[in-house]
């Protein structure tokens, strides 16, 4: 029910113009401030019980992918969504093979839009560690081997932006003892090094939520800023 997320802040709906040539000049901070109104609606109004029941369902499968289900119930509810549907569509999973560049979980798409997308890339979270490194990366001996902020830095991910997004569905366990733990996940170098190194974190990112928070790592000897949005879904 809504009113168990009324802690949820949303940001105010960006003030778009209504001649298309000054929608695409608009600087990427009003874009999104949308996106982020869009996405943190869904969160707060969403209904858990029909949430709960497709991950009940995936996780009967014999290969369940509990996080693929999650992206799509977001995009199907997003794309069904009216004003969302005035200046933006949401699409994902165009191929199942991960090491192809454009196989977001969720790409939130618009033509008015100078830089057009924004890439989510979904991850389950819990108290595990495990679940932790598949957030950030995975080392194995001295190499590191995936992740889903690895992704942005080893030549995968928005190579043409100079930011990304990461989703993490909580599942179990203390929100912020798990958003305590990515960050200082954060803080180990890739072997891809320096890119993905970490500049600074922003916490609380978006409208002061405590389950927001945005990394600023070095790539290409530029900047590239990861907003982070940790759902609970327990």
């Amino acid at each position: 029910m809504r009113m168990e997320r009324e802690y949820i802040k949303l940001p105010k709906p960006s003030p778009f113009p209504s001649d298309i040539r000054q929608m695409k000049v608009l600087d990427d901070a009003v874009w999104k401030n949308e996106i982020f109104h869009h996405l943190l609606s869904f969160y707060q109004n969403h209904d858990s019980k029909e949430l709960k029941n497709k991950i009940e369902n995936e996780k009967k499968k014999s290969s369940p992918r509990t996080e693929r289900a999650i992206a799509k119930f977001i995009r199907v509810k997003l794309n069904a969504d009216r004003k969302f549907g005035y200046h933006f569509k949401t699409s994902g999973e165009e191929t199942n093979d991960e090491d192809v560049e454009g196989n977001y979980d969720i790409t939130i798409h618009s033509t008015n839009w100078k830089s057009r997308d924004f890439h989510f890339e979904c991850k389950n979270l819990d108290k595990s560690q495990d679940l932790i490194n598949k957030y950030v990366c995975y080392n194995r001996g001295h190499s590191v081997f995936d992740g889903g902020v690895y992704r942005y830095f080893n030549g995968k991910y928005a190579q043409n932006l100079n930011f990304g997004g990461m989703i993490g569905f909580v599942l179990e366990g203390n929100l912020l003892e798990i958003k305590s733990k990515i960050t200082k996940k954060l803080t180990d170098k890739f072997d891809v090094a320096p890119n993905g190194d970490l500049i600074s974190v922003k916490d609380n990112s978006i409208e002061g939520n405590k389950f927001t928070f945005d990394s600023n790592h070095k790539r290409k000897n530029k900047e590239f800023l990861i907003h982070h949005l940790l759902f609970d879904f327990t």
